[in-house]
């Protein structure tokens, strides 16, 4: 995995794990995505193309909110779209 991305998805792992007012369902289904993305880009599988854009719209329910977090999760998924996959 590309270590600009590997460093912002750690990025997103830590704003996760700092963000105490992101709704537990929402936390959980970010934290679904980005793992799921990290096994599948580990194992050159397809499937990120599909996480990327889940993870880009879910974006949308909080970003108002949570600004920092928003760009972050719309990094991954630019960085995602701008590796092709």
């Amino acid at each position: 995995m590309p270590e600009t991305l590997h460093d912002t998805l750690r990025q997103l792992h830590e704003q996760l794990a700092d963000l105490d007012e992101l709704q537990p369902s929402q936390r959980e289904e970010l934290l679904t995505a980005v793992t799921e993305i990290q096994d599948s880009l580990d194992r050159f599988d397809i499937r990120s193309a599909d996480l990327a854009k889940r993870l880009h719209e879910d974006t949308e329910t909080f970003s108002s909110k949570h600004p920092d977090l928003a760009r972050t999760v719309g990094q991954v998924a630019d960085t995602l779209a701008q590796m092709g996959i």
